[in-house]
């Protein structure tokens, strides 16, 4: 059994709804903005959204975390993904095979989960994947990669060297924490309106418009 000390539990999840959609389309619009693959930007994701979560919802402690992560894809044929790597049917994280994540107070929250229909592999048979909020419990126990054939369970393995490592790499590009910026002063608390465009300057200061993201979810996880 994992060791899940680390992990002050709250009893309400952290965020909405409305806030989770908000925050996954305003980092899907400048990911793509980027020129970059939104079903392969994880790292982006997780960074990006526990900046937001700190700075506008004052919830300090979230923060993103990299490891083995595994989701049942609840598809007729109840298909499930495992984000990491396999060697000799050991699974394990590394730079080159890993998922990314934020963890606050006991919850997970994944604000890729709604891209689970691109990131899905070919064996899913043309099954739609439902677009939805991801923020559940917690759970680290290795050994429930057995159960991913329930519909709907899940389970998150974090390495924390290796969240060290990608997070030292990331912030050495001053690009990146331009973004992350470009994120934060675009985003605004539902109820409130957000701008649905903003505009992004590049190295040679010319201003491109980036338009927030049009997609929805279908519900919560």
């Amino acid at each position: 059994m994992a060791d899940n000390s680390h992990l002050l539990n709250r009893s309400r999840p952290p965020i909405t709804l409305p806030e989770y959609e908000r925050m996954f389309r305003l980092i899907h619009s400048v990911v793509v903005n980027e020129g970059g693959d939104p079903s392969k930007a994880c790292l982006f994701f997780g960074i990006a959204g526990a900046y937001l979560l700190s700075t506008h919802h004052r919830i300090k402690n979230a923060r993103p975390v990299a490891g083995l992560a595994g989701y049942n894809l609840r598809t007729p044929t109840n298909l499930f993904v495992i984000f990491g790597g396999n060697n000799d049917d050991e699974l394990l994280s590394d730079e080159d095979h890993f998922h990314c994540w934020i963890e606050v107070d006991g919850w997970v929250i994944d604000f890729t989960a709604p891209l689970f229909d691109e990131m899905a592999p070919p064996e899913r048979k043309g099954t739609t994947i439902p677009r939805l909020m991801f923020q559940k419990p917690a759970v680290t126990d290795v050994l429930n990669f057995t159960g991913l054939t329930m519909p709907g369970s899940y389970v998150h393995i974090p390495n924390a060297a290796l969240t060290n490592s990608l997070m030292h790499n990331f912030s050495r590009k001053p690009a990146h924490g331009d973004l992350i910026e470009i994120c934060r002063k675009w985003y605004v608390r539902p109820p409130k309106k957000m701008l649905p465009s903003i505009g992004i300057g590049d190295q040679h200061g010319n201003m491109k418009e980036v338009r927030l993201s049009r997609i929805s979810l279908e519900g919560l996880w």
